[in-house]
């Protein structure tokens, strides 16, 4: 997948994550940045990690946050 075929959520998801690398973001975190609801959030989330381009991390306590690849 190319940032071309990203949804405008999604890139504006990804590129949050990229200028903000090693910090873990969830859906929560990134709704208001992106403009979105926090289910379009998570939706835009699940469709970068499935397509490699940042990664999906889960703590003990079962929260999910994601970083951007290095």
């Amino acid at each position: 997948m190319t940032n071309a075929q990203l949804s405008p959520t999604a890139q504006k998801v990804l590129d949050l994550l990229r200028q903000n690398k090693g910090l873990p973001y969830g859906a929560n975190d990134v709704c208001e940045v992106a403009d979105c609801s926090t289910g379009q959030a998570q939706v835009a989330l699940d469709v970068l990690a499935k397509a490699g381009l940042i990664e999906r991390q889960q703590n003990s306590f079962g929260t999910v946050t994601y970083i951007a690849r290095k």
